[in-house]
């Protein structure tokens, strides 16, 4: 079983690299990456949102979420404002020119999730997703 472990653990690798750059090469037109995408995804979802939840949401890191939060300011896509219930808390929103990324965005995402999921049924990705969510399990 040992070497069939390795190869599992390969492949996974190996698509999850493919996969990222499938997704980059496809939203490079709107000099976003993949990693900006998921904050502006967790934003239009949770909008205000503060950066201490984006992190949680994203699974990302508090200094990565805050480079990313930076980046995305000054690309004006999102906005960073103080929160009227507790001053220490910044709240995230998109800009008017972020709604309108993003959607355009989700689109070009969700016609690459179709290219990279084609042949595969709900089931199979149901089953892969739930597969996926218990190895995480084991590493936690």
């Amino acid at each position: 079983m040992r070497g069939y472990y390795d190869e599992v653990s390969y492949n996974v690798n190996i698509t999850a690299k493919n996969m990222h750059l499938f997704l980059m090469r496809a939203i490079a037109s709107y000099d976003v990456t993949p990693e900006q995408w998921s904050v502006l995804e967790g934003i239009e979802a949770n909008e205000p949102i503060s950066q201490k939840e984006i992190a949680l949401w994203t699974k990302k890191d508090t200094p990565t979420v805050n480079r990313i939060v930076d980046v995305l300011i000054r690309k004006e896509l999102i906005v960073r404002e103080i929160s009227a219930e507790d001053r220490r808390i910044s709240l995230l929103s998109l800009t008017e020119k972020g709604k309108i990324e993003t959607n355009e965005l989700r689109d070009i995402v969700e016609a690459s999730c179709e290219k990279m999921f084609a042949g595969i049924s709900r089931a199979e990705l149901e089953q892969l997703t739930t597969i996926l969510k218990n190895v995480s399990a084991n590493l936690e």
